[in-house]
């Protein structure tokens, strides 16, 4: 090589500061010094060189080289996870979300332990990267002294400073806390692709509707490419969406072969003792009992798969012989939530379907855990103060891929539903917070800080009248209804309007040893009768359909039994039971015993009513060996509309004026005023609050009737009532 090439190679770049300013990070200026003496190292008498930006340069094409070798690496992973895309003819306006959509989310391995020591800048509001760290915790005051001495050195605050401890070993997970790889490898069973694609149909066919934890396109794209051959975490989601679907298919392929833990063979569905709804009770256990729903090792964080599968084992459990571990998979969800942000608000400027699913799947949780908490009389995980995660988007699933998440505009939503069950529900969790309480919160200073027994009242009576005269056009009750979605889903909304209604007025009945001073009007067991036949109407109407009742909706049947019944005791000194009180506590008994084909506990409804009637001599007094439903009930003639919650409450009117005159309330029941005898008011004045049975002893004398009454067990009963729940 020529000696003028040979200087040209290595001269010097133009600009380049010298090794001295470099390295001591200050302006050179040896460009414009002769000879390329910098007046620094002319200064100090040091040698001013650049042997540094030449070593610089003979590594470029080395470093480009690394740099395309990770690129192919990077490009084989990425069609690994996104088969079927050519990258190579990919520019850069690429929309790289339109790509992911219908693809696999949340598919980062199990083993990423997070640690602090990365960079606290990751400890922010971000479920599917970060774990969340709330105010109060040291790891937000740690960050506000990084942030002070940002705004000191006169750095914005806004980028959060990198936190790098010089001792790994405190702060790297022990590898010893960590399962053995097999341990997080299960070897799942699916059912055979027909049955497969049919028990995903009826999922989105009658659960995901009113239960919406999963998007339709996303998960059957992903089911499509056979993600649960590869992600077991997806594998798991898979088998509950087959497990709720095999409770509506009438393949046997879903039912168990053996009863398991059993000494004795299952029951033949010929048995003249048993209809098949023994064998029917197994439908989709084969798919659930593959799962861990509970993870093993809480080192992991959870991901939206993770959640998805313990909603959705929680839905199959409700009705079963197993409520109590629903409730705690409820709970255990809702902290695995909290854990990475899910009940948080992220500041995004464009909805995506990512963060729409989290949004989902946060709400199902809270709902069923609100509803599940109320039905055990159990404190709520979350209080309405403790997130404040946005409402889902009112907007379908196949219009994901729209601009902005947009719903046509005309179109109702089935998503409203979900929006006002949400709303609805807040009441609820309300109510059992604050008049069911333990015990009431106090101040500072000792003395109890509570709202008045009227005031709620007044507060949730005006809360449910607002959110009921609130409710869109196509979730009005309407028992001619020909979209079967929004029929359902009307009349499930209806029928938790008025058990919310039993829910609140029910501890306001006066007992013996708490008096009320509405005892004049009694006002509670009115509305407590009058909003357990709306629901009855309304479940009628359902069940002439051919919907079948879910476990909440079951629950209500029970409830609204239970108070009619009550209702019918209260009258025992009065006139003889009219024929019509009784065929409405007969009509709960039809509508649980409609469910016990699917539902352990709709049986076991069934025969706590039954029970209550044998004891008292009721059942003698009817024959209702006819049908179980009126020919037309009132809730299925056109026009009609639930009555609203009764302002019974005024912030004028203290509520011990209620029981002189002027207390009265009218309802819409022509029926009301002539059930509830003045000798019904003079018992209910008097009545326990209470559903035990030591509380209504007094009070279920036997009725007077023709014939030998059969003898009941009383023991048997009360073992019968304490074990309920388990």
């Amino acid at each position: 090589m020529a000696a003028g090439e040979q200087r040209t190679r290595h001269r010097k770049p133009q600009g380049a500061s010298c090794d001295n300013c470099r390295r001591r990070k200050i302006r050179c200026d040896s460009v414009q010094v002769p000879g390329n003496q910098c007046s620094h190292c002319l200064r100090g008498g040091l040698d001013c060189t650049h042997a540094d930006i030449f070593k610089t340069m003979s590594s470029a094409k080395s470093y480009v080289s690394a740099l395309e070798h990770r690129v192919e690496k990077l490009e084989g992973l990425l069609s690994k996870l996104l088969p079927g895309i050519d990258f190579e003819h990919l520019d850069n306006d690429t929309d790289v979300e339109g790509l992911l959509l219908g693809r696999p989310l949340e598919c980062l391995p199990r083993n990423d332990a997070d640690s602090i020591a990365r960079t606290l800048s990751k400890l922010k509001l971000d479920p599917d990267t970060n774990r969340f760290f709330g105010k109060s915790s040291g790891v937000q005051l740690v960050q506000v002294a990084l942030n002070f001495g940002q705004q000191l050195k006169g750095q914005p605050v806004h980028t959060s400073p990198a936190f790098a401890p010089k001792r790994g070993h405190f702060w790297q997970p022990a590898q010893w806390i960590f399962p053995p790889p097999g341990d997080d490898s299960p070897k799942y069973t699916f059912p055979s692709p027909d049955l497969l694609a049919s028990l995903v149909d009826l999922y989105f066919q009658e659960v995901n509707p009113y239960n919406p934890v999963i998007h339709q396109p996303t998960f059957r794209a992903q089911v499509a490419d056979l993600l649960h051959l590869r992600d077991h975490r997806f594998a798991a989601t898979l088998l509950m969406v087959c497990s709720l679907g095999s409770r509506y298919s009438s393949s046997p392929d879903v039912l168990l072969d053996t009863f398991a833990f059993s000494a004795s063979p299952p029951p033949s569905p010929t048995s003249p003792n048993d209809d098949g709804s023994s064998l029917r009770h197994t439908a989709g256990w084969k798919w659930h009992n593959q799962v861990r729903v509970l993870p093993k090792n809480l080192i992991y964080k959870p991901d939206l798969y993770e959640l998805q599968t313990i909603a959705l084992s929680s839905l199959f459990l409700l009705g079963m012989s197993s409520t109590a571990m629903a409730w705690n998979q409820l709970g255990f969800g809702l902290r695995r939530a909290v854990d990475v942000g899910a009940h948080r608000q992220r500041r995004q400027a464009e909805p995506s379907a990512e963060n729409e699913q989290w949004k989902r799947v946060f709400s199902v949780l809270l709902c069923l855990e609100w509803e599940m908490s109320a039905q055990l009389g159990r404190p709520i995980t979350m209080h309405e103060q403790d997130f404040d995660q946005e409402l889902p988007l009112e907007c379908d699933d196949e219009y994901w891929g729209s601009a902005k998440f947009m719903q046509p505009s005309g179109k109702p939503s089935q998503m409203s539903y979900f929006i006002w069950l949400i709303k609805l529900l807040e009441i609820q969790a309300a109510v059992t917070t604050n008049i069911y309480r333990t015990r009431k919160p106090r101040d500072f200073s000792g003395q109890a800080s509570t709202p008045t027994d009227a005031q709620s009242i007044m507060e949730f009576d005006s809360a449910l009248n607002g959110w009921l005269s609130s409710l869109p056009g196509h979730l009005r009750w309407g028992p001619d209804r020909t979209d079967r979605v929004f029929f359902q889903q009307s009349a499930v909304l209806h029928a938790k309007y008025h058990y919310i209604q039993i829910l609140l007025h029910r501890p306001f009945i006066p007992t013996p040893l708490v008096p009320s001073p509405a005892a004049g009007v009694l006002p509670s067991l009115a509305i407590c009768t009058n909003a357990a036949r709306s629901c009855v109407r309304i479940l009628e109407t359902l069940v002439k359909r051919d919907v079948v009742l879910t476990p909440f909706l079951l629950s209500t049947a029970f409830t609204s039994g239970i108070m009619l019944l009550l209702n019918i005791w209260s009258g025992r000194r009065s006139v003889p039971i009219s024929s019509l009180a009784l065929e409405q506590v007969h009509a709960c008994m039809a509508l649980t015993r409609s469910g016990e084909r699917l539902y352990l506990t709709a049986g076991r409804y069934t025969d706590i009513l039954e029970r209550l009637m044998d004891t008292h001599g009721l059942d003698a007094l009817l024959d209702h060996r006819g049908p179980s439903f009126p020919a037309v009930p009132p809730a299925a003639q056109p026009g009609y509309e639930p009555a609203p919650c009764p302002e019974l409450f005024t912030a004028d009117k203290p509520f011990a004026e209620l029981s002189g005159p002027g207390g009265d309330m009218a309802f819409d029941a022509p029926f009301m005023a002539s059930e509830l005898e003045s000798d019904s008011f003079m018992t209910w004045s008097s009545a326990p609050s209470g559903f035990s049975l030591d509380d209504w002893s007094y009070v279920m004398e036997p009725i007077p009737v023709p014939g030998p009454v059969p003898p009941v067990d009383e023991l048997r009963m009360r073992r019968a009532l304490c074990g309920f729940w388990n």
